[in-house]
């Protein structure tokens, strides 16, 4: 294209997080710090291009959500933890954890239940500390670096 790009949708999550992974475990022998995507999140952010994360309460393409998933018991628990220190709903702080990251990224939100949307939007709201930023990122299943 001539033009240039200003948006890229990428699919990222509390339980999706291949975006994040592979520099996090750079010089391991775990798998995850293979780059699968090609470093998009780095290129996207020094080239000025908004990532809008669709799908930000799956933790597939197909599986299904992980808020209330019992697969996910210590992510839900922390989640259900700072929604009510927040005031919120957990969809708020699985939106506020995205919107936390330094790439400012923007939120794709579909929901056929239209009494999640206020707390999906007090999530915009809230400014997560980076200590709660990371208990939820290991509270997903993801070793800290």
């Amino acid at each position: 294209v001539k033009q240039p790009l200003e948006i890229n949708q990428l699919q990222f999550s509390l339980a999706h997080t291949l975006l994040l992974d592979a520099p996090a475990y750079l010089n391991t022998t775990d798998s995850h710090g293979i780059s699968r995507d090609a470093n998009v999140l780095d290129y996207c952010r020094r080239n000025h291009i908004t990532i809008q994360c669709y799908s930000p309460f799956q933790y597939g393409v197909f599986e299904g959500t992980f808020i209330g998933n019992p697969d996910y018991a210590q992510l839900n628990a922390v989640l259900t933890r700072l929604a009510k220190k927040y005031d919120t709903t957990e969809n708020g702080i699985a939106v506020a954890w995205l919107l936390r990251h330094t790439a400012n990224m923007q939120v794709v939100v579909g929901t056929t239940n239209a009494s999640r949307i206020p707390g999906i939007v007090k999530g915009a709201e809230i400014t997560l500390t980076r200590e709660e930023w990371y208990e939820l990122y290991a509270a997903a299943g993801n070793k800290l670096p």
